[in-house]
């Protein structure tokens, strides 16, 4: 009987001769290109060599699992969540199940490679580490003799990372990463939290004490599958979870309520909830003019904030000081405007001269602005009835409200900033933050909303640092620069640069391109050399690194040697190091190096706990407190400028977006020309079945979902394609071709693809061949740069 895909699809084979295994198969013999004898049934007398190991699972998609590993004759047998801790903290997903598999998989880089084809063909030859690795420096060397230190870029991965080999090389990093940093950029700066990824929020435990929870532009119950349990607590609390998707997703299922909106338009659905609370006198009045910067007097010619002084900087950050309300003006109940910190009373709404300069609040700033932005004008936009935003304002102004924001939604469209700074407004008018059952932010990610442990680190010498990144690595392909190497721990060719066709023309100018992680990717076909890393699973010492996750400090433990040739991330360092001549500024152990990180945390909770005492508890700690929920700002002092919620972007006044103003996304609106064209909006989402492009080789997985287009079926019939027919996908950027599926669930207009598809696991091409990675004009004006509107794409589609 076929396999068979999410969708109903058979599935076809995945490995086709021009990735890894292909090529090499060609040039370097089949001995290292199959891994059947890896993964095959226990000998019966195997039981007797059996033990237990532990570790933590992938750090990306915010989990970081803990894991109780059992192996059987040297082979991974079973994996199962660590049973040290509390329950619900014992927690696994598919994904961390499938490595029983995936480890042993045939995409398993399992000796260095050196490209003897062109590049982006993938075709190898296997070398010796030492070959390898001296080629590599030599060529290194090279080039930084030529154009300096900063022209070799090193870029870090998840599973695998080598955190010294920049420092070591005096290499620069890849600067802003222009992906999950929509939403961020524009709320962080409000809440003085979160550094540009929206993880601004409490964990998801608070949710049993809200009132409403509500999902804007996130798919929490698959994306979050460590905590989605935590989805459910709250809604037995009592929470009314709302859900307001362009499509119906498994959150949505799992809601109360489904609200569909129109792709892109989520700032103009918060700009309509504003207005109808401030119209409403839903606002809290008290939580404004205490704790936000609402008051605050700006000039009203110039826009600029009135302050007393210039902000004090901070030497080592090179940053402003935290709060700051001495700096700030606002009215006194007398109606004089007086320095904030010294005000008894302060009022919302008014003006006032300071010293001959004609002044206003923020607050009535705000007010005039919305004016524009009416509930039946969002509606226009949004597709949302009137009365259903209306609804909604009503339910999130009386809270306490939690309104949980995500990466995989409209993060990714070019307009994402002005929705995540009018999601810090409708937070703002309403308090709800800084108290039980309130918060807004990223929730996804259980790593990322629980506890974390100040980690202490191995120190190296001043003279060992990494350079700056002036040009993000999405912009090296457009804005001159002095890259011409790229040392790769991870996929970010092919996952983190839209636009594909862009990526390899760069990729083909560069000198020289290392590609180091456990998997042959995509961006692994660009490399002049591929060096095969160790899973979290394999370690050539009893104790691998130290992290923090999910509210507890967790350590990697050895659970099996080396796969193949694989080398572990401290090794690799250590051996390019020594071509540096700086290997004495590395640890020389991991063990060495667990130690630091404990030892040299400034946390006495941390600093006392040992390697030993940690490995006994089955490479398991919990982190300080809790037993609480973590919460945020519950004594209303945020970490921003003023100490209060800073929702007025003096920064950004040149762009009109010191309040937030309605800007629709670049490409994919219904009243762009090129519509006729492409009449579709292609989004792309997170899904339980990846992290990123991340996992598409796993087999087990692949028994459940290959990539797939799912349309509406009227949009199919249109066309006429059929479940299971083959499509392609293409704009004038490029195109890719797909197996289709009908699905009601997605929205007439829009097709929707788990993020990620590369060429291997697709009929043909890549889906980034496609994406816009056209940049907002303010873009370089935010926290992390702009975002790649990976989502903000228009495409057609036709039978292949």
């Amino acid at each position: 009987m076929p396999k068979r895909s999410e969708n109903g699809l058979s599935r076809r084979g995945f490995l086709k001769g021009v990735g890894a295994a292909g090529a090499l198969g060609a040039a370097a013999g089949a001995a290292m290109t199959s891994t059947q004898g890896w993964l095959k049934p226990i000998a019966a007398d195997a039981a007797a060599d059996e033990h237990v190991a532990y570790t933590y699972h992938h750090s990306h998609c915010g989990g970081m699992c803990p894991l109780k590993c059992t192996v059987r004759g040297g082979r991974l047998a079973m994996i199962q969540p660590n049973d040290i801790c509390e329950d619900r903290y014992r927690t696994i997903c598919l994904k961390g199940i499938s490595e029983i598999q995936h480890i042993y998989g045939d995409k398993r880089i399992q000796t260095p490679l050196k490209r003897v084809g062109e590049r982006g063909e993938g075709k190898f030859v296997s070398v010796s580490w030492d070959e390898a690795l001296d080629e590599i420096v030599d060529q290194i060397k090279r080039i930084q003799a030529e154009s300096g230190k900063d022209s070799v870029m090193v870029t870090s991965g998840a599973e695998a990372d080598v955190p010294f080999l920049a420092p070591v090389l005096g290499a620069r990093g890849g600067g802003n990463p222009g992906i999950d940093v929509g939403i961020g950029n524009g709320l962080d700066l409000a809440t003085g939290m979160g550094a540009g990824y929206a993880m601004s929020a409490p964990e998801a435990r608070d949710w049993t004490k809200s009132k409403l929870v509500l999902t804007v532009g996130s798919n929490y119950c698959e994306s979050s599958l460590p905590s989605a349990r935590l989805f459910f607590e709250a809604k037995e609390a009592g929470a009314r979870m709302v859900t307001v998707d362009p499509h119906f997703s498994t959150t949505a299922g799992k809601s109360h309520e489904w609200v569909p909106i129109e792709p892109g338009t989520d700032a103009a659905l918060f700009l309509g909830m504003i207005t109808h609370i401030l119209e409403s006198g839903l606002a809290d009045t008290a939580f404004m003019a205490n704790h936000t910067s609402l008051p605050f007097l700006v000039n009203a010619e110039t826009g600029a904030l009135l302050k007393d002084r210039e902000p004090s900087i901070d030497p080592e950050k090179k940053a402003p000081v935290p709060g700051q309300l001495d700096l700030f003006y606002v009215i006194d109940a007398s109606g004089s405007a007086v320095r904030a910190d010294k005000a008894t009373t302060t009022v919302l709404s008014g003006s006032a001269d300071v010293d001959g300069v004609r002044a206003r609040t923020v607050f009535d700033l705000l007010k005039e602005t919305q004016k524009q932005y009416s509930v039946e004008w969002a509606s226009r936009i949004t597709g949302i009835s009137a009365d259903k935003i209306r609804e909604l304002a009503e339910l999130y102004a009386a809270g306490p409200s939690s309104l949980c924001l995500g990466w995989g939604g409209n993060d990714k469209m070019s307009n994402a900033d002005i929705a995540g700074h009018a999601a810090a407004v409708l937070t703002a008018i309403t308090g709800n933050i800084g108290k039980e059952g309130a918060g807004v932010g990223v929730y996804v990610g259980a790593s990322y909303g629980g506890y974390a442990a100040t980690l202490g680190s191995w120190a190296l010498p001043e003279t060992l640092v990494a350079g700056e990144a002036d040009v993000p690595m999405y912009d090296l392909r457009y804005k001159q620069n002095s890259v011409r190497a790229h040392i790769a721990v991870g996929d970010k060719l092919a996952q983190c640069m839209a636009n594909m066709s862009k990526s390899e023309e760069w990729a083909r100018g560069l000198d020289l391109i290392v590609t180091a992680d456990p998997y042959f990717t995509e961006a692994a076909k660009w490399a002049d050399y591929v060096l095969p890393l160790t899973s979290r699973f394999e370690y050539d010492e009893e104790i691998g690194n130290i992290a923090s996750g999910y509210s507890h400090i967790v350590m990697q433990q050895k659970v099996i040697d080396p796969l193949f040739e694989a080398r572990t991330d401290l090794w690799l360092t250590r051996e390019i190091a020594k071509r540096m001549g700086v290997e004495d500024a590395l640890p020389k152990t991991s063990l060495e190096r667990a130690k630091a990180v404990l030892g040299t945390s400034e946390d006495p909770y941390v600093s006392s706990l040992t390697v030993e005492k940690l490995a006994d508890n089955q490479g398991m700690w919990p982190c300080e407190g809790i037993a609480e929920v973590r919460r945020v700002a519950m004594d209303r002092t945020f970490p921003t400028l003023s100490g209060r919620m800073d929702v007025y972007y003096e920064s950004l006044v040149e762009d009109a977006q010191e309040l937030p103003q309605w800007e629709p996304c670049s490409e994919a609106t219904w009243d762009n020309p090129d519509r006729e064209r492409f009449p579709f909006q292609l989004i792309n989402v997170r899904s339980r079945f990846r992290i990123h492009n991340q996992f598409n080789d796993a087999e087990w997985l692949q028994q459940f979902y290959e990539p797939t287009l799912n349309a509406n079926p009227a949009d199919l019939a249109a066309y006429g394609l059929e479940t299971g027919d083959v499509a392609e996908v293409f704009n004038d950027r490029g195109s890719f071709k797909v197996r289709v599926s009908g699905n009601e669930a997605v929205r007439p207009g829009s097709v929707r693809m788990i993020e990620g598809a590369t060429a291997d696991y697709t009929v043909e091409g890549n889906m980034q061949s496609v994406t816009n990675d056209e940049f907002i004009a303010r873009g370089s004006k935010l926290m992390c740069g702009p975002v790649i509107p990976f989502s903000d794409t228009l495409v057609a589609i036709k039978k292949a």
